[in-house]
C-alpha cells in the first residue's frame, strides 16, 4: 500500500504519536485525517487504562492569584523527565485555565463538577498514549479567601494560609513553615480525639507501674502527648529560622490563623 507521507507528518504533528501509530491509524481510517485521529484518541485511552496501575510520583505543584482567587492544581506523572516537559506544563497550564471559569469554591477534586472532571481527565488519557506514562489529576483548590500564597521553586510544593489581620510579613513565614515541615493541624485542639485518646492510654499503659504519684504521671504523660503532636501541630513546630523557638511565639496576639492547605508532590 503507498504511503500518504505528508498525510502522515501532518498526523503526526497534529498528535505527537509515534509514526508508526500513526501509520497504523490511517490505514484503520482508509487515510481519512479526521477519522485517524479518532482511530488515536481510543487507542490513546486504551494505553491510559493499561498504565492506570502505575506510580505517579513526580508532576507539578503550582498556584495562581486571578481576579482576587486563589487557584491551586496538582498534576501527577511518573518521572521528573516528563515532570519537565514542555508539552506536560502545557498540560497543566490548559486544565488550569479550566478552572477559571468555576465560581464556586473547590477544597478538592472530588468537589468538581463530573462534566469538568470527565474533561480533564479524556484530555490526560490523551496525553498518557503520547508520553507512555501513567498521568492522574492530583488535587484542586480554589478559594477566595483572605491568604498567603507560596510556591516554592521548582513546582514540587504549594502553602496557602488563611489568616486574619494584614500582615503578609507573618503569613510568608508561615507559608514557608508549612511548606518545609508538613504540619497537619493548626493547633492542639483540632487534633482529632481519638488520637489523643490512643496516644494517653499508650502513655498510662507504659508507666503503670513506674510507682510515681498520679499527679506527677498526669503530669508526664501531658508532656510525653505534647511532644509527640508538636511535629504535627503547626502552631508547636520548631520555627525553621530559629529552633528555639515555637511558631506560636512568633505570631502577634492580634494575628489570626484560620488554617492552611498543602499541596506537594
Amino acid at each position: 500500500m503507498k504511503v500518504d507521507i505528508e498525510l502522515l507528518k501532518k498526523l503526526r504533528e497534529i498528535t505527537f504519536a509515534p509514526l508508526k501509530d500513526c501509520k497504523e491509524a490511517l490505514i484503520d481510517a482508509e487515510w481519512d485525517l479526521d477519522k485517524a485521529q479518532d482511530v488515536l484518541k481510543q487507542k490513546w485511552i486504551l494505553k491510559a487504562w493499561q498504565r492506570a496501575e502505575r506510580d505517579t510520583n513526580e508532576g507539578i505543584a503550582k498556584a495562581v492569584e486571578k481576579d482576587w482567587r486563589i487557584f491551586a492544581l496538582k498534576l501527577l506523572c511518573e518521572t521528573d523527565f516528563v515532570a519537565k516537559n514542555d508539552d506536560f506544563q502545557a498540560l497543566f497550564d490548559r486544565i488550569l485555565g479550566k478552572l477559571f471559569w468555576l465560581k464556586k469554591e473547590i477544597n478538592s477534586k472530588d468537589s468538581l463538577d463530573n462534566v469538568l472532571l470527565d474533561e480533564i481527565n479524556n484530555e490526560i488519557s490523551e496525553f498518557v498514549g503520547k508520553v507512555w506514562e501513567n498521568m492522574k489529576l492530583g488535587d484542586v483548590i480554589i478559594t477566595n479567601k483572605h491568604a498567603y500564597l507560596y510556591n516554592h521553586p521548582w513546582n514540587k510544593v504549594v502553602s496557602i494560609i488563611y489568616y486574619e489581620w494584614d500582615n503578609q510579613t507573618i503569613a510568608k513565614e508561615l507559608a514557608l513553615q508549612v511548606a518545609a515541615m508538613n504540619p497537619i493541624y493548626v493547633k492542639f485542639d483540632l487534633v482529632p480525639q481519638n488520637y489523643r485518646d490512643e496516644l494517653l492510654a499508650k502513655f498510662r499503659e507504659e508507666l503503670k507501674d513506674s510507682g510515681k504519684p498520679a499527679n506527677v504521671v498526669d503530669q508526664i504523660i501531658d508532656g510525653k502527648l505534647k511532644k509527640s503532636l508538636a511535629d504535627l501541630v503547626l502552631l508547636e513546630q520548631e520555627y525553621i529560622r530559629d529552633g528555639s523557638k515555637k511558631i506560636k511565639e512568633i505570631i502577634p496576639a492580634d494575628f489570626k490563623i484560620i488554617g492552611f492547605d498543602r499541596l506537594a508532590i
